[in-house]
């Protein structure tokens, strides 16, 4: 708070030399309106008014209540104006401090010390230019009156209350039941105007006041001696001790018209007169609390709850000291009705909410009823209070009770109105006359590069890529090729005006695009579990005279199903490997791997292992899946042009990677796939193999493996005949889906939709509804914000990493900024050095990249609030250039998993030997234990 007061105080001090010396507040008046205009369209406000008086008015609002970068802005606008804007009034001479001018002033008023004292106090904070004569006059006149009361009242023994009546205490006299004793009260005379106070001789008024005290003690006497006189004896309610303790322990100031009674004694009485579960005493008023029942409507329930009866407590004990006879049913009557009332009206609220739910189920009053009842009167509190949240919690319960029911209802409904016939959903592809063309081979058999010299040759293209690092070097080939090309991915957009071929990624291809060509590439990747979708809707529906297919053999009766039953003609070119591969009999020790080694590992944490224990011999190059593709592309480039000689890797090589690697060294042959840890697939195999041998560099490539157990796996699977890809292919619910159940279904949890259309959806074709993880748990986040259902869509297909916490707060904080429509700026963290210490420090930068991405995947769906996407691109630069220098250490160290302090190299722990003192060396024998 220090830091942005004083920030603020020196840009209040800044824009004095643009006004003369003069406050904003001040020297915002003599600018025209024109210019003030021009400074609301600088700050970004146009809904204004451009009312000279109102734009004033509203700076000077801003002024005061903006944070410093708002103030900023407005300083920013007068700096580059350059005009000052002088003030006609001439400066006040001679210039005084707040002390000498207070000084100068008292010195001509005729004033005594006391009087000096107060007015110095009374202008102690005031500006200096704001103290005048006429103002410390004022003040003097009303010092001399607050002295003059004052001594009144240290004279007269009281006090002036706020209404200037004069407060005193007197001794008055209780005289029954053959008693008698005097009880100090507090009393009042009629109030003093100012004036008569002011105005009137010291003396004089001293004395009219002692007159008016005296008229008062008189006046409470009297009425003390008939209320005592009306007492009956016996009382109807108190005995005769009970109200000489009651009169002897009324407090002296009392708002109460009659004497207090005692709690234990009221409570007492109260309860002879009603059934109370509670009683309590307040200063003004009595709160009773009693036990009463509601019958439901249209039921045979009742509800218990307890009924507040709040009565003034004047009122009571007039009706207990006059010996009354009194009740509180017609109270108790009246509050019961506003409390079912008030009931009621919220239960008909939630009923005709449920109503409006169950619509299609056509229940009775009396069943409707019935089933809220089962919910209410678990949430209901004693209050018979329904309050809004309960009212939610209900409705939501209610909801939940009939989805079942609503679903049996409305699933015919929804598939009459769907079109079922997944092939129609492309009106474009399907009102052209589509060529298919599959080429299918191995890898390095030359098919991608048969497709792509279609495309280049054709007049207008599109290549559909698998990553976003093969969708921008399709991109580059393109426009190597003197081709006007666009790159199109989910975080990047190169847009060509005159283009002519488009390369994007093929979850970003646009289906209302019609092109001569239109290359899909890694088409076996229709069998994904997560993005198999793509590649299925990418063929269905791909708006291309020719559509041109590249994939590994096992694809082929997969397509071939497809083909017929879009019944348009496939053409199927098969192609064989340029080059023989090799697989080596024996294991490969680490002193025999040679440069132009490719050496496989299935996660990110083996693959820095295994850099850092061949940087000993070699330069080393890595690829893994976290690592984002600038990066990639940079390491396969070190490996590509001979800076590096070895390539440590995940099977992220396995797409589309054309490499110079002669061998191929498995270091295992099993990987997680998501759900359980397994070998690896024949076809899995065979893609990362195919890597080894480039044509025209390698005659040969070799595959091999770092130890026996990897490579009995590749020897049993690598000559076997990959699985065959076949129907139902998965399909994926598009907005147009989401919108329509969610119309139907009155919902606008995109996760219940989701879930919907997965368990419900049916197809006439060789589909069905892909059941994607990720997307369903991101809707479970985007559902706890208020958004439309469109948004949740757009955000829930973002591409996240939902192990990493650090990339789903940053998510949740950009869905925060969408919800409340405020614009969302990119805010880049803080890096130490210029490379990572330790595999921590390099994970934290590689999500700081991934973060990026999804800030820049978002900005191209909401650019008006994604503001800084510019920003966001340089930042990813410096990022991955800290990923690349941390890549070329030759070493990184694991760090403590309590304290984050790095551990020595090739520590055996997890944890540092401080941490291990600290946490699990304990006194007495026998007390240590190891770290897990």
């Amino acid at each position: 708070m220090a830091k942005k007061n004083k920030k603020n105080s020196k840009i209040n001090q800044r824009i004095r030399k643009y006004f003369d010396d003069d406050p904003f507040d001040v020297g915002i008046e003599r600018v025209e309106s024109k210019t003030l205009s021009e400074l609301f369209a600088a700050l970004g406000i146009y809904d204004i008014e451009h009312n000279k008086k109102l734009m004033i008015k509203t700076l000077r609002m801003i002024w005061s209540e903006a944070e410093s970068t708002m103030r900023q802005d407005i300083l920013h606008f007068f700096e580059a104006d350059g005009r000052v804007y002088k003030s006609e009034k001439p400066k006040d001479e001679p210039h005084f401090n707040r002390e000498e001018k207070i000084d100068a002033i008292i010195a001509e008023l005729d004033v005594n010390d006391e009087e000096a004292l107060r007015l110095r106090e009374a202008f102690a904070t005031v500006r200096a230019k704001k103290i005048t004569i006429e103002k410390m006059e004022s003040k003097l006149r009303h010092i001399h009156f607050e002295l003059k009361k004052e001594k009144l009242e240290r004279e007269l023994e009281g006090i002036f209350d706020i209404d200037d009546s004069f407060e005193f205490n007197a001794s008055l006299k209780y005289s029954l039941y053959d008693q008698s004793f005097h009880k100090i009260l507090t009393l009042h005379t009629k109030p003093y105007s100012y004036e008569l106070i002011e105005e009137s001789d010291f003396d004089a008024l001293a004395a009219k006041i002692s007159e008016d005290k005296m008229q008062a003690v008189a006046a409470k006497q009297k009425s003390i001696d008939a209320f005592l006189a009306s007492l009956k004896y016996p009382h109807a309610y108190l005995t005769t001790k009970e109200i000489i303790d009651s009169l002897r322990a009324s407090p002296p100031k009392t708002t109460l018209a009659y004497p207090l009674i005692s709690a234990k004694v009221l409570k007492k009485i109260v309860r002879e007169k009603i059934e109370a579960k509670e009683i309590e005493v307040h200063s003004q008023e009595l709160l009773i609390v009693v036990d009463e029942v509601l019958q439901l409507p249209y039921s045979s329930k009742e509800l218990t709850y307890n009924l507040e009866l709040s009565i003034e407590l004047d009122g009571v004990l007039e009706e207990i000291w006059e010996s009354k006879r009194f009740n509180f049913d017609a109270v108790r009557a009246d509050v019961k009705k506003e409390y079912e009332e008030s009931f009621l009206d919220a239960l008909e609220a939630l009923v005709e909410e449920c109503r409006g739910y169950a619509e299609l189920l056509h229940f009775s009053e009396e069943e409707l009823h019935e089933r809220i009842y089962a919910f209410l009167l678990d949430f209901m509190p004693r209050s018979l209070h329904l309050t809004q949240k309960i009212h939610r919690k209900v409705a939501r319960r209610f909801l939940q009770s009939i989805q079942g029911e609503l679903i049996k209802k409305q699933r015919q409904e929804l598939l009459a109105r769907t079109i079922r016939d997944f092939k129609n959903l492309f009106p474009i592809a399907r009102g052209m006359r589509r060529k298919l063309t599959l080429h299918i081979g191995p890898t390095n058999s030359g098919k991608t590069y048969t497709a792509m010299k279609q495309l280049e040759e054709a007049d207008t293209g599109y290549y559909l890529a698998p990553l976003r690092l093969l969708a921008l070097e399709g991109y580059e080939t393109l426009r190597s090729k003197g081709i006007d090309a666009s790159l199109i991915t989910g975080e990047e957009q190169i847009l060509d005006e005159e283009a002519t071929h488009i390369s994007s990624t093929i979850e970003m291809m646009n289906y209302d695009v019609d092109v001569d060509v239109c290359v899909i590439d890694e088409v076996q990747m229709i069998d994904d579990r997560d993005r198999g979708w793509a590649w299925a809707n990418a063929i269905i529906g791909a708006p291309a005279k020719e559509v041109i297919m590249t994939g590994s053999p096992n694809v082929k009766e997969a397509v071939i199903a497809l083909a017929d039953y879009l019944g348009e003609e496939l053409e199927i070119i098969e192609f064989e490997r340029k080059n023989p591969l090799e697989l080596l009999e024996h294991p490969t020790d680490f002193k025999n791997i040679e440069a132009a080694t490719a050496v496989i590992a299935f996660s990110r944490k083996d693959v820095l292992k295994l850099k850092q224990r061949l940087s000993a011999d070699f330069n080393v190059s890595v690829v893994y899946g976290n690592l984002s593709p600038e990066v990639r592309r940079e390491e396969a480039r070190r490996f590509r042009e001979g800076e590096t000689e070895i390539l440590v890797a995940t099977d992220a090589i396995a797409m589309g990677m054309n490499l110079p690697i002669k061998t191929i060294l498995f270091s295992k042959a099993e990987k997680f796939d998501g759900i359980t840890q397994r070998n690896l697939f024949p076809s899995e195999i065979l893609q990362i193999a195919g890597r080894a041998g480039r044509y025209g560099l390698h005659e040969n490539g070799y595959v091999g493996a770092l130890n026996k157990e990897a490579l009995s796996i590749l020897k049993k699977n690598f000559s076997k005949e990959p699985k065959k890809i076949g129907t139902p292919f998965k399909v994926m619910a598009s907005l147009d889906h989401i919108k329509l159940v969610s119309s139907i279904l009155e919902e606008n949890s995109l996760e219940e939709i989701l879930r919907f259309f997965i368990k419900n959806m049916e197809f006439n074709g060789p589909f069905y509804a892909a059941s994607l993880d990720d997307m369903l748990e991101a809707s479970r986040i985007v559902d706890s914000y208020d958004l439309d259902i469109a948004t949740k869509y757009h955000l829930a297909c973002a591409p996240l990493t939902l192990k990493s916490s650090y990339i789903i707060e940053a998510y949740e904080s950009y869905i925060h900024a969408l919800e409340k429509q405020e614009p969302v700026y990119y805010h880049p963290p803080k890096l130490q050095g210029v490379y990572a210490q330790t595999s921590d420090e390099l994970l934290r930068a590689e999500d700081m990249v991934k973060e990026i991405s999804l800030y820049l995947w978002l900005s191209y769906r909401f650019e008006d609030y994604f503001v800084d996407a510019e920003k966001a691109r340089q930042y990813r630069g410096v990022l991955n250039r800290y990923i690349e220098n941390t890549l070329q250490q030759t070493q990184l160290v694991q760090s403590c998993k309590l304290c984050s302090a790095p551990l020595p190299y090739n520590s055996k722990y997890a944890i540092c030997q401080s941490c291990f003192k600290k946490h699990y060396t304990h006194r007495g024998r026998g007390q240590r234990r190891s770290p897990r």
